[in-house]
């Protein structure tokens, strides 16, 4: 039992640095690029959503390689050694480098190395997780560490960004951290992991596992339940720090308003770990949701000076956020657990690719959205905007979410709980005993 502890920790560490990267990436560079290099909304816009083209096309065939590929290191961790090199250039070339002339040109080109980078890496990490344990309540633990380590890498984002003179001093003090711990916690995982092998594995194919979510009433409403919870889910995030200091006008509060909501949702952990164990995952996350929902309606009684109440609601949110985040994935695993009793085939990396490709669609496509359409109104990230200007700036922060999440509330609100028996255990034989 330590021993699954050990290997739980450790294999949640990875979040942290993940964390570290995929923050500041949606919350902060947008704004960053826009205002320190010039780039317009538009051109920024574009590039996100073309690179989450480009994921939608490597984290399908990622996720297909993991599940089939059997190396001597490990065939998900693997991959995760793989993607250091294009996620360490990345980062070094978007949070630690001068740009200089070509500010466009160089800003495209590391986001797709990043991007490679990335889609190496999070369908093996999530695919890990969920092989870590067959038991039903130790896997919600693993989630909820694995999320728990996520909101302390961004929090520990947002206070480098709040302490740091100016954002291009914030994204490189980001950096260095980033290439200390990363490399530190996938070799340690490397190292220290003990991967689980399924038996009676067959060859999965991605096709057939796009066809079990299109036939599968549960599969089907979960998946989309994901992307439109994703969607409504990026838009504040892309609009975060552009609502603080235009709307508030406290680009002075942009890393603590932050760093409030990221807090609560740590010390959210525990309460929803032990809440787990009393009611079905769907319905947690449905309440997380709604209560979301009602928080974000706040939005509308705000006014320049409404600093406090911007502070319950990153508060209030932020509790929501660890729910949102872990229990997810954890029923997901529990979804997969059914397809192996079914199939006799760990698809676990071509599920997981394929929920991260949803999940990084939806946002980008959503924060995609909200920056073209800033853009069509005439916003200027410079400042200087009209109280028009600044409330279709409040619509797209409240309303467009709260909508987006009317979806996956109605879908996910009487879903069939999927609750895994210890038999699948049966399935999993660890190395040690097929040595």
């Amino acid at each position: 039992m330590r021993q699954n502890y050990l290997q739980h920790i450790i294999y949640a560490s990875n979040a942290l640095s993940l964390a570290l990267i995929i923050f500041p990436l949606f919350i902060f560079v947008s704004e960053h690029y826009a205002r320190q290099f010039g780039i317009s909304l538009l051109g920024i816009g574009v590039i996100f959503l073309i690179v989450r083209l480009l994921d939608g096309i490597l984290d399908p065939l990622v996720g297909w390689a993991s599940d089939n590929l059997n190396v001597p290191v490990g065939k998900r961790k693997f991959w995760l050694l793989i993607s250091l090199p294009f996620t360490l250039f990345g980062v070094w070339g978007l949070f630690g480098s001068n740009l200089g002339t070509f500010a466009f040109q160089h800003f495209a080109f590391y986001i797709v190395i990043l991007t490679i980078g990335l889609s190496l890496l999070t369908p093996p990490f999530y695919s890990l997780g969920a092989e870590l344990s067959g038991e039903y309540v130790e896997r919600s633990r693993i989630t909820f560490f694995r999320e728990g380590f996520f909101l302390l890498g961004t929090i520990l984002a947002a206070l480098i960004y709040a302490m740091a003179e100016g954002s291009t001093q914030a994204l490189k003090n980001i950096a260095t951290v980033i290439f200390i711990s990363h490399p530190l916690t996938i070799i340690i995982s490397a190292f220290v992991i003990k991967e689980r092998c399924i038996a009676h594995q067959n060859k999965s194919e991605i096709f057939s596992v796009v066809k079990a979510i299109r036939v599968n009433k549960k599969l089907k409403y979960f998946f989309l339940s994901q992307f439109f919870n994703a969607a409504a889910n990026g838009i504040p995030g892309a609009l975060f720090a552009f609502f603080v200091i235009h709307k508030l006008q406290r680009e002075d509060l942009v890393g603590l308003l932050m760093l409030l909501y990221l807090l609560s949702g740590v010390l959210s952990v525990p309460l929803w770990i032990k809440i787990s164990k009393l009611f079905k995952k769907s319905d947690l996350w449905c309440a997380s949701i709604f209560f979301s929902m009602i928080v974000f309606s706040l939005v509308f009684f705000m006014n320049t000076d409404s600093i406090f109440l911007f502070s319950v609601i990153c508060l209030l949110t932020g509790i929501c956020v660890s729910a949102d985040s872990a229990l997810p994935t954890s029923i997901q695993a529990d979804l997969l657990d059914e397809d192996l009793k079914i199939v006799k085939s760990n698809r676990s990396g071509t599920f997981f690719s394929i929920l991260s490709v949803i999940n990084k669609t939806a946002a980008a496509l959503s924060g995609g959205f909200v920056l073209l359409f800033l853009y069509a109104v005439d916003f200027d990230p410079l400042g200087g905007n009209s109280e028009e200007i600044l409330f279709w700036l409040t619509c797209l922060y409240a309303i467009a979410p709260i909508t987006l999440k009317v979806l996956p509330l109605l879908l996910m609100f009487r879903f069939p709980e999927t609750n895994s028996d210890q038999s699948i255990c049966l399935l999993y034989t660890s190395d040690a005993a097929d040595e």
